[in-house]
């Protein structure tokens, strides 16, 4: 071989070698930002998925935009690569102080109460479409109600409803748990004397949790439950044959 084509290999080689070097640089930056963005909406979300802030708010209008803000951090979870589960576990794990109580049994039950809410809560944002465009993830991201873009109620606003009303349980309005992001209804907060029992079963089941994780008192709970043991759930609709 010739020294010319011994220098033309050599800067071949030293090319390649270069582009696999900056190659890996490019990579390591990119899997850097990655895990910086995660590392953020990790910290972002345990700012609205804590004790304080499921369970302390002053007003409904907070619990509210508390909520539509864990919609849109779970939401950029997922679109780095994560599961809406795998957001919660992380944000679970980053700090055992946000669930911090006098007596440590609470603990499980209460980070129960808040991921469920937001899964929940994430899943009928799924459904209704409401992670489509990028004005309903401003919106979430504001702690504003976004709009429909999925189903019979597309082009309408997003309603908050409520497992038990706060005419049953004075409060409740502003618990994390208790808040359901629903299509529009022609409900009112007023409690409906027509629930089916899967919603009666529901109101039950939730006054139970927050009973049991001491942040109803226990006679609260035996109200609800009297409440909704009254209540008559309407008779099946009967469809008929085509």
């Amino acid at each position: 071989m010739s020294k010319p084509e011994i220098i033309y290999s050599e800067y071949i080689k030293q090319g390649l070698f270069l582009a696999i070097i900056i190659g890996l640089c490019l990579f390591g930056i990119k899997s850097c930002r990655k895990h910086q963005r995660k590392r953020q909406i990790v910290i972002e979300l345990s700012s609205h998925a804590s004790e304080s802030a499921a369970f302390e708010q002053f007003y409904q209008e907070n619990a509210r935009e508390n909520l539509f803000k864990s919609m849109h951090q779970i939401h950029l979870g997922v679109e780095l690569g994560l599961t809406p589960e795998e957001v919660l576990d992380k944000v679970m794990r980053v700090d055992e102080k946000l669930f911090s109580s006098d007596d440590q049994d609470e603990l499980p039950i209460r980070k129960v109460l808040i991921r469920d809410a937001l899964l929940s809560n994430f899943d009928n944002c799924a459904k209704l479409g409401i992670f489509s465009d990028a004005h309903n993830l401003d919106s979430l991201s504001k702690g504003e109600f976004p709009t429909i873009s999925k189903g019979p109620a597309t082009g309408e606003h997003a309603i908050i409803q409520f497992i038990i009303p706060s005419s049953v349980l004075p409060g409740v309005d502003k618990l994390l748990p208790n808040l359901v992001i629903s299509p529009p209804s022609t409900e009112g907060e007023k409690p409906k004397t027509g629930i089916n029992n899967f919603e009666i079963a529901r109101a039950k089941k939730l006054a139970k949790q927050l009973a049991d994780a001491a942040l109803i008192e226990r006679d609260a709970y035996e109200k609800v439950v009297e409440f909704y043991s009254r209540v008559t759930p309407p008779e099946p609709t009967l469809v008929p044959a085509p």
